[in-house]
């Protein structure tokens, strides 16, 4: 005989629920799990990133390099100018400065007027474009925007007469440093051409 005290059990109900709670599990896996992509998606696309902002600032550094010896091999040919003879305050139209004394570089004053051949790599003076009085080999600069650039500052170290030794009594000549400084584009462009890395260099060099 049956207990009349006892509640007879549902079955069909009880699976009912069970299969319910089993689907809003699935369902927080699921939400858990597509967030965890999206949260990887973002990392990789950041980390994607950061590599691209990387090899494009070492194309502009590498880019700025080679025109520091491109400025380098053009005081060494000596066909431009000889000492300080075709230096010009603010500089001349083919790159050559004389050292600023308003207290700011030339490089800065560039920086300031957003001069398009220093900031953006246009050919537009007075900043030199690579290769153009050396003939460098090769010609142009693969894998970048825009090619480098370079000008060139006369810094004049004034001679004198009082000179001890073998040469006392005669009139030392003026000895030049000449400062270069490049300015380098990397690879990438914005949707106006202009480069999104670029890169200042700087060397003192004396012949």
């Amino acid at each position: 005989m049956s207990d009349p005290h006892t509640t007879p059990v549902d079955f069909a109900t009880s699976i009912t629920r069970q299969r319910g709670v089993v689907l809003v599990v699935s369902l927080l896996f699921l939400v858990v799990l597509t967030l965890l992509g999206i949260a990887t998606m973002r990392t990789n696309v950041i980390e994607e990133r950061l590599a691209g902002n990387s090899r494009d600032w070492g194309l502009a550094f590498q880019a700025a390099e080679a025109a520091l010896r491109d400025g380098e091999a053009d005081i060494q040919n000596g066909t431009r100018f000889v000492g300080e003879t075709g230096f010009a305050m603010g500089c001349s139209s083919t790159g050559l400065c004389n050292v600023e004394t308003d207290g700011t570089h030339i490089w800065q004053d560039m920086v300031a007027s957003a001069n398009a051949g220093w900031m953006t790599g246009t050919d537009v003076a007075p900043s030199v474009k690579y290769g153009t009085y050396t003939g460098a080999n090769p010609a142009t600069i693969s894998g970048v925007s825009k090619q480098p650039r370079y000008l060139i500052e006369v810094i004049t170290e004034k001679g004198s007469s009082q000179v001890q030794g073998a040469g006392y009594g005669t009139n030392k000549p003026n000895q030049y440093v000449y400062r270069i400084t490049a300015s380098g584009f990397g690879a990438s462009e914005d949707a106006n051409g202009v480069p999104l890395a670029r890169v200042t260099l700087q060397t003192m060099y004396k012949p």
